[in-house]
């Protein structure tokens, strides 16, 4: 399948490259196509015509929680916090020693991976075209990106000819295009000189037809991970 790899320097984003984890989800890289390779710094200084118009997110009402059923964890610098499932965990781990970055795990209350979050990411995103299909966007106010524009929620699908594929985090605006030959689906996000890596565990297919996920967006449990994406907030 034609997927973006993450190349990262600092966290070992090994996550980004293997679908793993009991949900739908996927990663790895094909070499068809030109790949399209953006760094961190290129999604913090630019924006396209097409995604500030086509891709322009709404805002978000929280729906996936009960008032009271929501934690807060913030990263262990301070610089980055989500609101969360109170009958949920999160878990995080660091590098070795000396390298940037922090990767947090978010698991639900069956033991299910459910999102990978790293922050302090130096990296560029990798992918050949292809036609995607938005099935859902919100704006993420809480991460500002250079052009003063707030970073993006995206559900989408993607096909190629290896077949289809779902993506489901936090992006930049350009990633939420829709229509044929657009690069593939980039979860890294640069704000305030860091990139933030997000991506939803997915098994792998994802689903059967886009029909299913449709049928699966209207869950709580897809409420639970917008909400708690959409929370996502930089210091």
């Amino acid at each position: 399948m034609l997927l973006p790899v993450v190349m990262a320097a600092g966290l070992g984003l090994g996550f980004a490259l293997t679908a793993c984890g009991p949900y739908p989800g996927n990663a790895g890289m094909s070499s068809a196509g030109s790949p399209v390779v953006r760094d961190t710094a290129e999604l913090t200084s630019t924006s396209s015509v097409e995604a500030t118009t086509k891709a322009s997110a709404p805002p978000h009402t929280a729906k996936g929680r009960d008032a009271g059923d929501a934690k807060v964890y913030t990263f262990p610098d301070g610089g980055l916090s989500f609101a969360y499932p109170a009958d949920w965990t999160v878990q995080t781990s660091t590098p070795p020693a000396g390298l940037p970055g922090v990767e947090a795990l978010v698991t639900d209350q069956y033991g299910k991976d459910r999102v990978l979050l790293a922050r302090g990411v130096t990296a560029g995103c990798a992918g050949g075209p292809v036609s995607r299909t938005v099935l859902d966007r919100a704006a993420a106010p809480g991460i500002p990106t250079a052009d003063g524009g707030p970073a993006a929620f995206g559900f989408v699908s993607e096909v190629s000819p290896g077949g289809e594929t779902y993506s489901m985090g936090l992006t930049d605006p350009r990633s939420l295009q829709e229509g044929d030959g657009v690069s593939s689906w980039c979860g890294l996000v640069g704000s305030g000189g860091d990139g933030l890596f997000t991506r939803v565990i997915f098994a792998d297919p994802a689903f059967p037809s886009q029909g299913a996920a449709k049928a699966w967006m209207k869950t709580k449990d897809y409420d639970r991970l917008k909400d708690l994406l959409v929370s996502v907030t930089v210091r």
